[in-house]
């Protein structure tokens, strides 16, 4: 039997992606506001299985996705194996209120 065993960034990393698409698939809008997304995240990790949530976190390494990373829903649609290369080079700049204006 394979085992994987998650370092406490991607236990970090999937508990937040299962909370968030379980409060997207509850409420939306609420989980958009508590969790500081736009509808293209929300959208995107709405959709997504628990298999996948768990192969993007075990593919992307010790990188944090959260708060929301602006290249958050270009992670998720990578290649698996191109996930850890992209997000080390793309610096996880998040939208805030004074830079989205």
């Amino acid at each position: 039997m394979n085992q994987v065993q998650l370092s406490d960034v991607q236990i970090a990393n999937l508990t937040l992606l299962l909370t968030i698409r379980d409060g997207i698939l509850q409420d939306r809008t609420s989980a958009c506001c508590r969790f500081s997304l736009d509808a293209m995240q929300a959208e995107r990790l709405g959709t997504m299985s628990v298999q996948q949530l768990m192969a993007i976190v075990a593919n992307l390494g010790d990188a944090t996705l959260f708060p929301p990373r602006r290249d958050l829903v270009s992670l998720l649609d990578t290649p698996l194996p191109l996930v850890r290369p992209l997000a080390a080079v793309h610096a996880p700049r998040h939208v805030t209120a004074s830079s989205a204006a």
